[in-house]
Parts: C-alpha cells; sequence; structure tokens
C-alpha cells in the first residue's frame, strides 16, 4: 500500500470520529463505551505515522500529519482527563437534592421550606 492511501485511511480513521464525538459532546450523549474511539484514534495516528515513512507526497503526506496530530491530541487529552462518569446525582422524576441559593430580594433560598407542597422551580441565567 503506498504511503498516500495510508495517509488517506489514517485521516479518514481520526477525522470522521472525531466529527461524531464532538456532534454527541455538542448533544451531551457522550457514549459510555469509548474504546471504539480511543482505537480509531490510535490507529489512525498510527497509520499517520507509517505513511510519513514511505514518502506519501503532499496529499498524503498532509492528511498523514492530520491523522498524526489529531490522533495523538485526542488520545493525550483523554489521558489528562480525569473526569469520571459516576452514576447520575438526579434523575428525571427523582426527588430534588436540597439546596439553598439567593433570592430575587438578596435574602435565602432554601428548597426544604417548600417541602411536602406542589411547587414549580424555575432556573434561568440572569442577564447582566
Amino acid at each position: 500500500m503506498s504511503g498516500a492511501l495510508l495517509g488517506l485511511a489514517g485521516a479518514a480513521l481520526v477525522v470522521g470520529p472525531g466529527i461524531d464525538w464532538f456532534r454527541r459532546m455538542q448533544a451531551v450523549r457522550i457514549p459510555r463505551n469509548r474504546a471504539p474511539y480511543l482505537a480509531a484514534n490510535a490507529l489512525g495516528a498510527l497509520l499517520g505515522a507509517v505513511a510519513l515513512t514511505m514518502e506519501p507526497g503532499w496529499i498524503g503526506g498532509t492528511a498523514a500529519v492530520l491523522a498524526l496530530v489529531g490522533g495523538v491530541l485526542f488520545l493525550a487529552l483523554r489521558a489528562q482527563s480525569t473526569q469520571d462518569r459516576g452514576a447520575l446525582a438526579v434523575r428525571v422524576g427523582g426527588p430534588i437534592l436540597d439546596f439553598t441559593a439567593p433570592d430575587a430580594d438578596g435574602g435565602t433560598f432554601d428548597l426544604a421550606t417548600l417541602r411536602g407542597r406542589p411547587f414549580l422551580l424555575k432556573f434561568f441565567r440572569g442577564h447582566w
């Protein structure tokens, strides 16, 4: 296989899952099983590195560098991430967690004061 084809294949393995990852990230639906994304990026980076050793030409070389940099960057960011997906603290239909917060008049609002009564709790971003 030529270096240009390896570079293009590596870029496809990095760019395709990368686009899917960002779409899922924007929708806050990152899958629990991240192994396919990690494997695709690792394989894409490896193919990019191999392609660069085979004189791929400028198109294949550009794709190989994209695969190598993108794959390694994804893997490095995932390795340094300390975020762990644990159990959800709040579920739809479940009980709300007690909290206190400042109200519109500068006083303190305590959710526990509403316990036992129906209420509508509405959050919105302030305007500044």
